[in-house]
């Protein structure tokens, strides 16, 4: 009797340690924006600015070409990112070091990444010998008929509260929260200002959320079979269903 009272003491502390996960996802809609594959598209006679925000706090960075046959000048410091109405310059006269043994390098700057985030991005590993440092520049050139990327910044890092919607829902009660340009709790924008060899031009890329919706992790993540030289993995791995670069998700 007292051998059945201690495996179910385990198995109840066992699964009062198990950590269930939610996923929030937050869907978009952009004005004259269009989508085209995996990407969404705004574009005017010299350039293409394409998005694919599915990341983890919204990826709102941006790859633009350049459609004429001379450089395009990005003008970063008069280029920003706008989120419900407060704006956030891409160009933060920033010092960057460089240090590199036997070929790796380490890169360390920190950034304002959001309304209330300040992050701090390490890129690559090494145990230095020597250093280099230089400064941000406040323009970036785009050569003819070729792109670059920019990022910087992310839509939200917390939670969205709304009492209209459950913050752990049972999978058979799932809800969708709507809204409306006027309503939205997002609203978000890169003002993107660059210059041509006769004029210099700002353009807007408008988004804002329209919808808002809490999974449980089955039901939004899904398992893959996979296998690496044609020999089949032993266990499957976890993929987001229904990505479109028109979404974003939180995790919490």
């Amino acid at each position: 009797m007292m051998t059945k009272i201690y495996f179910f003491a385990l198995a109840l502390i066992a699964s009062s340690c198990t950590v269930t996960n939610y996923y929030q996802v937050y869907k978009t809609k952009s004005e004259n924006g269009t989508f085209n594959n995996d990407k969404i598209v705004f574009e005017d006679n010299n350039c293409s600015v394409s998005y694919n925000l599915w990341k983890e706090g919204g990826n709102v960075g941006f790859s633009i070409y350049n459609k004429t046959d001379n450089d395009l000048t990005i003008h970063l410091n008069k280029t920003f990112f706008v989120l419900n109405g407060f704006a956030f310059e891409y160009f933060q006269n920033r010092t960057f070091t460089n240090s590199s043994n036997l070929g790796a390098s380490v890169a360390l700057y920190s950034s304002a990444s959001s309304l209330k985030n300040n992050i701090a991005k390490i890129e690559g590993i090494s145990s230095t010998s020597a250093s280099t440092g230089y400064m941000e520049k406040p323009y970036a050139t785009i050569p003819a008929n070729t792109s670059i990327n920019i990022s910087e910044f992310k839509i939200t890092g917390d939670y969205h509260v709304d009492c209209d919607i459950p913050k752990r829902p049972a999978s058979n009660k799932i809800k969708t929260l709507n809204y409306s340009k006027d309503n939205t709790p997002f609203s978000f924008y890169n003002l993107i200002t660059y210059s041509t060899t006769k004029d210099t031009l700002r353009i807007e890329n408008k988004f804002y959320v329209s919808e808002i919706t809490n999974y449980t992790t089955s039901q939004i993540l899904k398992s893959i079979d996979t296998s690496y030289c044609g020999k089949k993995l032993e266990f499957p791995i976890k993929k987001f269903k229904d990505v479109t670069p028109d979404k974003f998700y939180i995790k919490y």
